[in-house]
């Protein structure tokens, strides 16, 4: 088991929660309205304030990389991670990065060296082991996208080799092979997807975890995704802006605090009925 791994297991047992706060604040400049920043607002100070609302119930944050790319964010990127760490809590980069190994490194590097404790990455290049090698070297973990519940994704998972083997199955058995940290799941699998449950067949006796993007969107039941047989200990709940913004661009921290709240006492009074 690796340390990213053994890290994760700590925390959620002493925070009683596997919930995971995204931190992608929307400028108000790019018009999302109610789902991003109000205008005249400090995207450190608002964030922070965040953080510090969220903790309580959250094990990780989250921040997505296309969100602290402007010029100078680099050094709030620095001031978030600390936050992020001085409460206790597991701080993930959110950049899909793909690219050649040495380009890869590169990214990972710098990552660890603002402190974060795991980057998510695209497998679209192929080199899926030497990426989780790096991240190993680096002593970074890696969370790779994977039956991803988005439909343009539904063109390509099937795709088949010349051993009549799906890509998804081929690129799963090289993760595993390879120790990966965690596999991003959508969140519109269930367990009467024959896909899904073959997936959970072939990780339930690995340490890999799951990350669980948006697992309370559009009426979706915590339950459908639990009945597949999924090890609730080894997944980890995302959720960013229904917790960033509840009640709209203006939510308080106190009202951020409060969704979180309810995700974790959501999520656990589920998993209750199938064992922690």
């Amino acid at each position: 088991m690796g340390d990213f791994i053994k890290k994760w297991h700590k925390i959620i047992e002493e925070k009683n929660s596997n919930i995971c706060a995204g931190l992608d604040p929307s400028l108000y400049e790019m018009g999302r309205w109610e789902k991003g920043l109000p205008k005249w607002v400090w995207k450190l100070e608002w964030s922070l304030a965040y953080i510090e609302a969220v903790s309580p119930y959250v094990s990780a944050i989250k921040p997505n990389a296309g969100s602290w790319g402007w010029a100078g964010e680099r050094e709030l990127l620095k001031k978030i991670v600390s936050k992020i760490h001085k409460i206790w809590l597991l701080a993930i980069i959110d950049s899909k990065i793909a690219d050649l190994w040495f380009t890869n490194d590169s990214w990972l590097y710098d990552y660890k060296n603002l402190g974060f404790d795991a980057c998510t990455i695209a497998p679209y290049a192929g080199n899926v082991e030497s990426i989780v090698r790096f991240g190993k070297i680096r002593n970074i973990g890696i969370i790779t996208m994977w039956l991803m519940s988005n439909p343009e994704y539904k063109t390509e998972m099937n795709f088949k080799n010349e051993n009549w083997e799906t890509l998804w199955q081929n690129r799963i058995k090289r993760w595993l092979k390879a120790w990966v940290d965690w596999l991003v799941i959508g969140w519109t699998y269930n367990g009467k997807d024959k896909e899904f449950l073959k997936f959970i067949e072939m990780t339930k006796n690995t340490d890999t975890l799951y990350l669980i993007p948006w697992i309370w969107a559009q009426g979706w039941r915590i339950e459908n995704f639990l009945a597949s047989g999924i090890n609730p200990k080894k997944c980890i709940i995302n959720s960013g802006r229904w917790v960033m913004f509840p009640n709209g661009s203006n939510s308080t921290p106190k009202q951020q605090a409060k969704a979180a709240q309810k995700l974790r006492d959501d999520f656990n009074n589920v998993i209750n009925n199938y064992g922690r």
